[in-house]
């Protein structure tokens, strides 16, 4: 059997629960994320602040399918249940998911109140209970003049969709793959994502129905690829610890902002989703962030999330407001971005300190019942 053949080995470990890595962090991806998830921002309160920033989610699809068969490939293939690992998911992103649900619904009364907007009551009421499970809203079929996206009340949570569609194939299938066959997976994703990203002109699709069918080989090739990554790299040291690292979060936030002419649109965003993102995520591996610069990398990384999926609804707030004062151009970004900074900031730290109270809580519990039983 060739190296190419090779599935993931179960690892000598008797618990499945244990965290199998060789690296305990990759802190110039953290930095990345952040950065990459500041461009999104940017891109949604003026999208000529970075007119590519929606070629973030490739990016984001590469480090995910990077990250999570990283922690998780070798875990599924020693016996961690399917149940138990899209429950961690779930636990990981649904919490500040649901937030983001409310700040969009907010937001949606609010600018209706206002006069700025309008839709109907029950395809607000539906779109709502849809995207607060990961669904795509259904009215794109029901009526005419729905609200704009399969989510229409929280924009960015179209990639979560894909996201969590990925994590139950990798959970249920691709995880078990060889090199060989994830090497054949990517390449009939990226022949299908050639075929919608010439169909469509570029590859800011997926997120509305009528180029949902994008969706699939947007998100299977940049995941495939990141697991392609891991299973090649993963746990590897890096090759140095010096500020070089900042070159690769340099040349992502390039990427991602740059204007591209509009008969060039669907080759560079092919490019880069095909080969960029993947070397992007490859360098940011090996060059890693020096020791004083690790808690900050650490930090951007840890608002990654929270910034990318609360950020929409606070734009569609923040905009009337701030135009109403006066307050436009870049220092109204500036002001938006420290705004959905701190919040974003304050959201994840609450998570995480509810949970760890749950967590806590749940031993102890468990902790008395056994020493019951013993009695």
């Amino acid at each position: 059997m060739t190296g190419l053949d090779r599935g993931y080995s179960p690892p000598a470990i008797d618990n499945v629960e244990v965290l199998i890595t060789d690296r305990s962090r990759y802190y110039t991806l953290d930095a990345m994320r952040g950065f990459a998830a500041i461009c999104v921002v940017a891109t949604h309160f003026q999208e000529r602040y970075a007119p590519s920033a929606y070629l973030a989610v490739d990016f984001f699809f590469v480090l995910s399918g990077f990250i999570i068969a990283d922690i998780y490939g070798k875990r599924l293939a020693r016996g961690l249940p399917f149940q138990s690992f899209m429950t961690a998911r779930i636990k990981r992103l649904f919490p500040l998911y649901l937030i983001g649900i409310f700040v969009g619904l907010v937001q949606i009364i609010l600018l209706t109140r206002w006069g700025l907007r309008d839709q109907s009551v029950p395809d607000l009421l539906v779109s709502t209970v849809a995207n607060g499970v990961f669904l795509p809203s259904p009215m794109y079929f029901l009526q005419a003049n729905p609200m704009q996206g399969m989510f229409p009340i929280n924009g960015p949570a179209w990639s979560m969709f894909w996201e969590l569609l990925v994590n139950i194939l990798f959970a249920l299938w691709l995880f078990r793959l060889s090199i060989r066959t994830l090497c054949q997976v990517a390449l009939v994703s990226a022949a299908l994502l050639i075929f919608v990203g010439l169909k469509y002109g570029m590859l800011n699709i997926g997120w509305e129905w009528p180029s949902a069918i994008g969706g699939l080989p947007r998100v299977m090739f940049s995941f495939t690829a990141g697991v392609l990554i891991s299973r090649l790299f993963g746990g590897m040291p890096a090759w140095r610890k010096r500020w070089t690292a900042i070159v690769p979060c340099l040349l992502l936030m390039i990427c991602i902002a740059a204007p591209v002419p509009f008969a060039l649109r669907p080759y560079y965003d092919l490019l880069f989703a095909m080969a960029l993102a993947p070397l992007i995520v490859m360098l940011g591996l090996f060059l890693e962030m020096p020791a004083k610069a690790e808690a900050l990398a650490t930090w951007i990384g840890y608002i990654s999330y929270p910034v990318y999926i609360l950020h929409r609804g606070a734009i569609g707030i923040f905009k009337p407001l701030a135009a109403s004062i006066g307050l436009n151009g870049p220092m109204a970004f500036f002001v938006l971005l420290s705004a959905v900074i701190c919040f974003a900031y304050v959201a994840a730290r609450l998570i995480d300190k509810t949970m760890a109270m749950r967590t806590r809580r749940a031993r102890e519990l468990a902790t008395l019942t056994s020493n019951d039983g013993m009695q």
